[in-house]
């Protein structure tokens, strides 16, 4: 009797201190993921005196003072002279938008809201959810945004992705016949979304039937164009990353990077179909240069998770879920050939982009961001730099980023700095119109008529530096991270 009661006892203290590290490991990871609080929110009435207003393809540079008031320009007269001006001589420009952004699929907390920090601390003021982000998290943060709770950009949002069988992604609505497609639009309108995300695997009559009940609630159809359906059937409001522009599949893998090979067939002929299709249509394309040169990149892992733009990324994006080493970066397993083919799709990418651009097709400015290699704000500059690489004047990427993509989003006066139209601005100290390398020199950003100044930002860009570099995050989150990486994509790959 005395060894059963010993060895029940024992058992007890192996219980008793298994459920105190238990209980010490999860409050541990508790605090760890606790993220910094967001900036205070500031007011949203200012003034800017002796500023030069830039409004990129409208009217010519022009000194002013600008009044705003409740989130919307109120004032624009000549500049006083004298006195002290905390922005006098800057740019105003209109502020930036990415049409083709996501929050991270890791939603840990503090992540969107890191995200949308990220976004406004690049000059980013709007900003397109294409898809895979549910109604109530976009009102949630919506909401926040609104009451100055939460810097970051205006955010519009397609909800849900639309697939067919097998969908691509998790979390897609799943559509097989034109009757299944005419009630998913009508639940994503009722849920408040602002456009309806098309992706790979629908036929053309469940495409057809998703673009002519968008256009009947007044909304855009836009996404990939889906693989077995044709650029001219489907018809997309806005393209996203020039998906359909190749030719149609011959037997092709659908999987990354094998979905990007009908690219090693296209030629001038091709390219001038897709031109005369985009008119014929009153087609956009969103083309998201960044996203494939952040894949060519990752090929040379070490260097550029140690870049800079990486080096902004959330760590448990970085080096877990999209590592390299661990994680599902397409990159990990790609071969030589695999790369090359992604270079030829890049390479085709751009020629489209300026062929497209040079036949007044218009071109949205998007990213891709929190997917692979794509970091929020830091990945729309680069997309600007590389419109310009294939063929855009300055003023005519940032042009296309300020006024045209906004006006597709249906936001008044966007692109302009008159009376009446959004107080969404950036000040810098030199005017990215003449060289796009001037958007590194940032000021502030306003947003619904709230100053954030670059101090501001980067304070609290570093706060979330520190909170990812403490003890916490790094013993107990990312280890965690790690090893449910490892584990995941052994069982996505089996």
């Amino acid at each position: 009797m005395k060894t059963v009661t010993k060895i029940i006892g024992v058992l007890a203290t192996i219980v008793a201190t298994l459920l105190t590290f238990a209980l010490a490991f999860a409050a541990l990871w508790s605090w760890a993921q606790r993220p910094p609080a967001p900036l205070p929110s500031p007011g949203r009435n200012l003034t800017l005196g002796r500023v030069t207003l830039v409004e990129p393809g409208g009217r010519d540079r022009r000194r002013a003072e600008l009044r705003i008031e409740e989130g919307r320009i109120v004032g624009v007269a000549p500049p006083r002279s004298g006195g002290h001006l905390p922005f006098a001589d800057a740019y105003v420009l209109p502020g930036l938008t990415d049409m083709h952004a996501h929050l991270p699929m890791s939603n840990l907390p503090g992540d969107a809201e890191y995200t949308l920090l990220l976004l406004l601390a690049h000059g980013v003021t709007t900003v397109r959810l294409p898809g895979g982000t549910d109604a109530e998290t976009v009102d949630r943060l919506r909401g926040r945004s609104a009451r100055g709770e939460l810097p970051g950009p205006r955010i519009f949002s397609c909800g849900a992705f639309v697939d067919g069988p097998n969908p691509v992604l998790p979390g897609s609505r799943i559509v097989t016949s034109p009757k299944e497609a005419r009630a998913v639009v009508a639940d994503l309108a009722s849920e408040g979304a602002d456009c309806i995300k098309a992706y790979d695997t629908l036929d053309l009559a469940s495409t057809t039937a998703l673009r002519e009940a968008a256009e009947a609630h007044g909304l855009p159809l836009i996404g990939h164009t889906p693989h077995d359906v044709a650029l001219e059937e489907a018809q997309l409001a806005d393209v996203q990353h020039l998906r359909g522009v190749q030719p149609p599949f011959e037997g092709e893998r659908r999987d990354y990077p094998h979905v990007l090979r009908p690219w090693l067939r296209m030629d001038g002929a091709r390219l001038a179909h897709v031109i005369e299709v985009s008119r014929r249509y009153g087609m956009a394309y969103t083309p998201t240069l960044v996203a494939v040169e952040g894949m060519l990149r990752a090929r040379d892992w070490a260097s550029w998770r140690a870049s800079p733009t990486m080096q902004l990324s959330l760590p448990h994006l970085r080096d877990a879920l999209w590592s390299a080493e661990v994680g599902l970066n397409p990159a990990r397993h790609m071969s030589a050939d695999d790369f090359a083919v992604v270079k030829n799709a890049s390479d085709w990418l751009k020629r489209s982009a300026a062929a497209l651009h040079e036949a007044g097709i218009p071109l949205h400015t998007g990213t891709d961001c929190n997917a692979p290699n794509v970091i929020p704000g830091a990945s729309l500059l680069r997309e600007l730099v590389l419109l310009v690489e294939v063929g855009l004047t300055a003023e005519e990427a940032i042009e296309a980023s300020t006024r045209t993509s906004p006006t597709f989003l249906g936001v008044a006066g966007a692109g302009t700095l008159r009376v009446g139209a959004p107080a969404d601005l950036l000040l810098l100290r030199e005017d990215p119109t003449r060289d796009i390398a001037a958007l590194d020199t940032l000021l502030a950003v306003v947003h619904d008529g709230r100053l954030y100044t670059r101090d501001d930002l980067d304070e609290r860009l570093a706060r979330y530096r520190a909170h990812y570099e403490g003890f916490g995050y790094r013993s107990i989150v990312m280890p965690t991270l790690r090893s449910m990486a490892r584990i995941g994509t052994v069982l996505l790959r089996n």
